[in-house]
């Protein structure tokens, strides 16, 4: 169970230890070093110096709470609890000790008992921050859904939906080569719609299973050829602890283009996300599939793979900037369909008044193909400029919202039938379940 350890460290710097902390005696040196170790995130040394004291009844009461912090820093919980109720049992005025004690049994998925101590601090009439903080920690270990769903509704323009061409003419065997319109940069139009579902089943403590499945549709005006319809699904095992976080999904994706099969996909997606500070995290995830295509004979069919590492930067509690390197390789059947791509991506998040937030994400790609193709003499490479603006809305009691969503993206190929420019502008509205 996840519950909020800025919450907790302000109960526990706001709460005294003792009822009569003014008269508490002074702690032993050995407890003294014992907290110095702690806060220097020495948990295992603090463990080792104070157990032996405490198992002989020696060191006090601060020295016995100072081992179950120890405790609960080492993944200990049950053991924490034992030395908590060791306390209370000598003396039930003790109401930093009671809070430890709940954070203990709701990392033992007690909440009951969990629910019981707090309630135990509210009646000593504590601090009124210190009491609203308490309804918010237990607001948290309220029993959750074990699965969501969001449906969506939206509007698209696309200035160039096929990604084709502006120029009337190409270069093919040397010659220039008039296209048809249906081949050049065609705009267009429509709506978008989407169904998503998460469901989630935490084991025990760190482990959990979580399934996800999407479905996704576009329907364009007057160019149906380019629709689209996408079915995306994941499962998996999750592990976490000391906000460090490791998925390893197996995945799946079914598209269809202009009401016909275009390929399909499955492999593993393992992600990672590791704490480096405070403030800042490490981000990871590797993607082995295997995609087969429906069209063009099949010829891109075979394995693709990519790898991103990044960073993540907490700029506030609601936002956060983010940049990540991206490697990807697609074999295929054919020379001069096989490709490697490099990128970067940066992300800035910031939470606005009112329940606005706004998303930026900038990127650059150089993706470089196997061999020249049968009309060229030099093998194809593009180096793709791409921009996202996202400007979104919640209204959280209806479960609703709303976002507008701009998406730039200039495919700078050095055929010049590759080369692109595109515009997307998204209106969308979803429900939460």
């Amino acid at each position: 169970m996840k519950i909020s350890t800025a919450c907790l460290l302000f109960l526990l710097a706001a709460a005294p230890l003792a009822a009569g902390a003014a008269d508490a005696v002074p702690a032993a040196d050995h407890a003294a070093r014992a907290a110095a170790l702690l806060d220097g995130g020495r948990a295992r040394e603090a463990y080792d110096l104070l157990q032996p004291l405490y198992a002989a009844g020696e060191g006090g009461e601060e020295a016995a709470f100072l081992l179950g912090q120890a405790a609960q820093a080492l993944a200990r919980p049950a053991e924490a609890a034992g030395v908590y109720e060791g306390m209370l049992k000598k003396n039930k005025a003790l109401p930093r000790v009671r809070l430890e004690l709940a954070r203990a049994y709701a990392a033992l998925g007690e909440t009951g008992k969990a629910r019981e101590q707090f309630l135990a601090v509210l009646a000593g009439s504590p601090p009124p921050l210190v009491g609203e903080n308490i309804n918010k920690y237990m607001a948290s270990m309220a029993p959750r859904k074990s699965w969501s769903a969001r449906a969506g509704l939206g509007y698209v323009w696309d200035s160039n939906i096929n990604a084709g061409p502006e120029a009337r003419t190409v270069l093919m065997f040397g010659a220039p080569f008039t296209l048809s319109n249906d081949s050049r940069e065609t705009s267009g139009s429509g709506y978008t719609a989407s169904l998503e579902g998460s469901w989630l089943r935490e084991l025990k403590p760190g482990l959990a299973l979580q399934a996800d499945a999407g479905y996704s549709r576009a329907r364009y005006e007057g160019a149906h050829g380019f629709d689209s319809d996408s079915f995306s699904a994941s499962a998996g095992p999750t592990f976490g602890g000391r906000g460090f976080v490791l998925s390893a999904p197996l995945v799946f994706e079914n598209l269809r283009v202009g009401h016909v099969r275009y390929n399909i996909a499955y492999g593993l997606a393992p992600q990672v996300m590791a704490p480096l500070g405070a403030r800042l995290s490490a981000e990871g995830s590797l993607v082995l599939q295997h995609k087969k295509y429906y069209v063009g004979g099949g010829q891109r069919t075979g394995p693709v793979w990519s790898a991103s590492a990044g960073v993540k930067y907490s700029l506030g509690s609601k936002s956060f900037a983010r940049a990540s390197l991206r490697h990807a390789a697609e074999g295929t059947s054919e020379d001069y369909l096989d490709n490697v791509s490099d990128g970067l991506s940066l992300g800035w998040y910031a939470g606005l008044p009112a329940g606005f937030s706004f998303y930026a994400s900038p990127g650059f790609s150089l993706t470089r193909y196997g061999a020249a193709e049968a009309a060229y003499d030099e093998r194809r490479r593009d180096a793709q400029y791409s921009g996202v603006l996202n400007l979104s809305k919640e209204f959280p009691a209806a479960g609703l919202s709303a976002a507008a969503g701009f998406t730039f993206t200039r495919n700078d190929s050095n055929l010049g039938l590759y080369d692109y420019v595109r515009r997307q502008l998204t209106l969308r509205f979803s429900m939460a379940f």
